[in-house]
């Protein structure tokens, strides 16, 4: 098996090989096991400086077992949306519908959110959305420092493998996370900060959590023109792309 492919790239080839018991194909059933463990061997063995795919982050994280929101969670919500957009949106953690669906934003905090982003002609195909836990928390309560802790890194490798221009940072865990300050959501949505790991600083603009908006609806506004914000700094971002071309 050639190292330099992915995980997702070696279990393509192993579907070729066939699998049936049939007079002179116990050998290629013996080399797909080999494969397979090879397979399991190298997820189990790799850290994540090692990855650099989509495809083999969404299995290093479903493999990962060293964080117990996982053993209560029915799904791994890893992502949804365009993954060559250049504007990520990063929530905080599945709710139950997410959980369930292993989607992120698909609950009323989904939809809600998906009328926001509309107000711009923003949407699930022109966006790409993930959340810095990819497990629910139980009772939907907020992940602990602990789980932050270990579930953050995958956030940052991700961030690393889409490269994306504009930073959408929903809610005050995914801002506190990712920007390393303790400045509440009221006070820093609709400013522009910047993401820095590795060298790399992304333009990153908080704004309010939209299960906070369902309870205090009257903020609603505001987060209208948080969007009004974003639109004004895609059309500069693409403004510049095409004097540099």
């Amino acid at each position: 098996v050639d190292s330099e492919l992915s995980s997702s790239e070696i279990i393509e080839e192993l579907s070729n090989i066939p699998l049936e018991f049939s007079p002179g194909s116990f050998y290629n059933y013996s080399i797909s096991i080999d494969i397979l463990g090879f397979i399991i061997e190298r997820i189990s063995n790799n850290s994540l400086d090692d990855i650099t795919s989509l495809e083999d982050l969404k299995l290093y994280i479903e493999q990962f077992e060293g964080c117990e929101l996982k053993l209560n969670a029915k799904n791994t919500v890893f992502c949804d949306g365009n993954k060559n957009s250049k504007i990520m949106i990063i929530g905080e953690a599945p709710g139950n519908q997410e959980d369930i669906e292993g989607k992120p934003f698909v609950g009323k905090s989904g939809q809600l959110l998906d009328k926001v982003l509309n107000f711009i002609n923003l949407n699930r195909g022109n966006c790409y959305i993930t959340n810095i836990v990819p497990w629910r928390p139980p009772g939907n309560r907020n992940p602990t420092s602990e789980e932050l802790k270990i579930c953050v890194p995958f956030v940052k490798k991700h961030i690393e493998l889409i490269k994306p221009d504009i930073l959408l940072l929903v809610g005050s865990i995914s801002t506190k996370s990712l920007l390393n300050i303790d400045i509440g959501i009221t006070k820093i949505r609709g400013e522009w900060k910047k993401y820095q790991n590795n060298k790399v600083e992304i333009p990153s603009l908080p704004i309010f959590h939209p299960a906070y908006l369902l309870r205090r609806p009257t903020n609603k506004s505001l987060a209208m023109k948080d969007m009004l914000v974003l639109n004004k700094k895609i059309k500069d971002i693409e403004k510049e792309k095409k004097i540099e071309q």
